[in-house]
């Protein structure tokens, strides 16, 4: 394992409270972290002083947006984000609400054909905080409206590498939570040297969807890895998003044999791919490791999976990482996802939206807490730059340059028969110190940087 992962031991009153002073010391807080059952331990706190600010605190609720895909293909992702938003708004109600008051109310609206215009029309609504999108696309048309609009959104994915280093290099109002794409792929590429050894590596393949996405996935996996080894990359295929038959690429794969295949394909194109590769014995013939692929957890069928020779990535959160049994917030957090519809296992990009909704619900809490009053959003943007939070994934740290960074997940993807769905074996923990640029760093200067 290379990153760390906190975890928490019932150790009597005293840990419980070095906890609590640990996440911030409200309710919120720690129901957000997953740890709610402390709060009987210490008196509920709650932050800002909570219901001593008399009418500095505004009572009515908070309208919140989200953007994020609810149907289609991309609803693989959108829905994981949609729910994972929806629990961590549940918590914070349930916990007596933003400093101890204000309830959230969150409008969820499909990112679909003309997702600015819904961006748009949240502003116009008079929404006091925006969450999303899923899509790279959309994040470089809204991240720029974000400024102008001097609104706080916080990302849940679009996490284009390029997002703060072109489209805004100085944000004031936008922020985003999700590990961002240089991060997952230096994950995999870094996962590949690991499993297979550097010296092993000297032929390298790529199936990535064909748009923005995919195409900058195998530029950066193609700068980290041969930096990493000496390896030649030998085919490059981008099949269309849904495409019905990949076998002009698998069989590319089978004629190349190379020793491994990079993808960042998810959802639906997962199955279409493992599936049609496994048939074509292409397993044979590679190992396959991919950024995304998790994303289809509760979609691949256990026979597309028998046999293959898979590890995927799963951004900044592994549900069975620390073990369930002990980890409490993590089995809390997972029992609640997976009671909630649509949800088979919950994947990172569940976290994206929980981890979205927690960032700025915390950095909210602690700035009623130093000013005694609920803040503007100039100063709530001030709050979340540096911030530093736990959800149940464990630590995650808001940087200066407003991209989220946590440590993030790599292993073997397989067919668990008992959960009903896929899972990660022989679990990798990279930290972000690994996997990311300092801040204000250009991504492709980064990987320049690196010896060979």
């Amino acid at each position: 394992m290379h990153g760390t992962e906190p975890t928490e031991r019932d150790t009597g009153g005293i840990g419980r409270r070095r906890l609590l002073s640990a996440i911030g010391g409200s309710a919120v807080a720690a129901a957000l972290a997953g740890c709610s059952t402390l709060l009987s331990d210490s008196g509920g706190q709650q932050s800002g002083d909570g219901g001593d600010s008399g009418g500095s605190i505004p009572q009515e609720p908070i309208q919140a947006g989200l953007l994020t895909f609810t149907k289609g293909a991309p609803g693989v992702l959108g829905i994981q984000a949609q729910r994972g938003a929806e629990l961590a708004v549940q918590r914070i109600n349930e916990a007596g609400g933003i400093g101890g008051q204000r309830q959230i109310e969150l409008d969820v609206v499909d990112e679909g054909s003309n997702p600015l215009d819904s961006y748009n029309q949240f502003i116009e609504e008079g929404k006091e905080v925006t969450f999303g999108p899923i899509s790279s696309g959309t994040h470089s048309q809204i991240a720029p409206e974000v400024e102008k609009n001097e609104v706080v959104n916080v990302g849940t994915d679009g996490t284009v590498t390029t997002l703060y280093e072109e489209t805004v290099p100085d944000p004031t109002y936008s922020f985003r939570f999700q590990n961002y794409d240089i991060m997952e792929v230096v994950t995999m590429a870094r996962e590949a040297v690991e499993r297979i050894g550097a010296d092993e590596i000297e032929t390298v393949a790529g199936v990535n969807p064909g748009y923005s996405f995919g195409e900058d996935e195998m530029r950066v996996f193609t700068q980290a890895i041969t930096k990493l080894t000496d390896a030649e990359v030998v085919y490059e295929g981008f099949p269309e998003l849904g495409a019905s038959d990949m076998s002009n690429h698998i069989t590319s794969i089978n004629s190349e044999q190379p020793d491994v295949t990079f993808s960042s394909l998810w959802g639906g194109d997962v199955t279409t791919f493992v599936r049609q590769a496994s048939a074509n014995d292409m397993f044979d013939n590679t190992t396959v490791f991919g950024t995304t692929l998790y994303s289809a957890a509760g979609d691949v069928p256990a026979d597309a999976l028998a046999g293959t020779d898979i590890y995927s990535g799963s951004r900044n959160y592994y549900w069975g990482h620390p073990a369930l049994g002990n980890w409490q917030p993590g089995r809390e957090l997972f029992d609640a996802a997976t009671a909630q519809d649509g949800v088979t296992v919950p994947t990172a990009h569940y976290m994206s939206g929980y981890g979205a909704v927690t960032a700025w619900a915390t950095a909210v809490e602690k700035a009623i807490d130093l000013l005694g009053t609920y803040p503007s959003q100039g100063q709530i943007a001030q709050m979340l730059e540096g911030h530093g939070f736990f959800t149940p994934a464990g630590y995650h740290n808001m940087a200066e340059d407003h991209q989220g960074s946590s440590n993030s997940f790599a292993g073997a993807m397989v067919y668990d028969d008992d959960l009903g769905a896929a899972r990660l074996d022989d679990v990798n923990i990279y930290s972000a110190a690994e996997t990311a640029p300092p801040p204000g760093v250009a991504g492709s200067a980064w990987l320049d940087s690196w010896s060979s």
